[in-house]
């Protein structure tokens, strides 16, 4: 990305910070990037590379992640429908009039999804990539228990203790073993994030407040009331969020009658964005277009 971020103030009274990548053609498509959870606008570095050409683009760090505040510390305030109307206040201060793409990783794609329910004249397709589903699986069963947000105040000191940073690498090494199996974190992703979460201590507690809002059921029971094209890209070694969690999604928004698309790709795991980013990108940019 050879932009420099920017700081947007959104009509929902959050600040988030931003990455705007347009070439001043009202014509052209508009696409506007969601991070999975806890990640950051940078996840999409690869992906924005390979859609600048043809679109015109914005990733964002959600409120409570990245480099993005929270306007609120209660933990409603961090669930899909707050979040996806953040998204859709991005939008309105980039002054996008016409109906833009969402396209979303992991958590990024429930927001998505919820943003398309709730402000459907707005959205003109989304694009799911390894999306939060319809099942709650392992990492959101422990992050919604009784005592979570304790254990993330702990977590937090952990990361931020220079003298306890060997024993921070090796937690942080299992907790993303599954996020980028099955390819192994590279290492110099495990030390950006133990820098981002010694900084910004409170981004665990933003990882907990997300899945404490009933993400999963709430967008089983809303899939069929999405009207707009979908295609979902997920990878059929994602040890994450298995496929199955998104296919049922998918196979809701079918028999409700809806345009959706299921891309499952052979042996790709949950962060398809690090490692299949020209094949997403150009899925993506198919899509679009089409």
């Amino acid at each position: 990305m050879s932009s420099e971020p920017v700081r947007l103030s959104l009509a929902t009274g959050a600040e988030v910070q931003a990455l705007v990548q347009s070439s001043g053609t009202a014509s052209r498509p508009k696409c506007l990037l969601l991070h999975g959870n806890p990640g950051s606008l940078s996840d999409w570095q690869r992906v924005v590379a390979e859609l600048s050409g043809i679109a015109d683009v914005a990733a964002i760090d959600l409120p409570g992640f990245g480099q993005s505040s929270r306007p609120r510390a209660d933990p409603d305030g961090m669930n899909l429908d707050c979040l996806a109307d953040h998204a859709v206040a991005v939008a309105d201060a980039l002054a996008w009039r016409e109906p833009f793409f969402i396209v979303g990783h992991s958590h990024g794609g429930g927001v998505a999804q919820a943003a398309a329910v709730r402000h459907p004249q707005r959205v003109a397709g989304l694009v799911l990539v390894a999306t939060l589903g319809g099942a709650v699986h392992p990492s959101y069963r422990l992050l919604a228990l009784p005592g979570a947000a304790v254990v993330a105040g702990m977590a937090g000191r952990l990361f931020g203790s220079g003298a306890l940073r060997p024993l921070s690498r090796r937690v942080m090494r299992g907790i993303m073993k599954d996020i980028f199996a099955p390819e192994k974190a590279p290492a110099a992703k495990v030390e950006n994030e133990l820098a981002r979460l010694a900084a910004r201590p409170e981004i665990l507690l933003s990882m907990v407040h997300v899945a404490q809002g009933r993400p999963c059921q709430q967008l089983l029971a809303a899939a069929a009331d999405i009207r707009c094209p979908v295609l979902f890209l997920h990878g059929d070694a994602d040890a994450l969020v298995p496929a199955g969690c998104a296919r049922v999604l998918h196979d809701r928004m079918v028999a409700a009658g809806g345009r959706t698309q299921f891309q499952l790709w052979p042996g790709s795991g949950h962060m398809l964005l690090h490692f299949q980013a020209t094949q997403v990108g150009a899925s993506i940019a198919r899509f679009v277009n089409s």
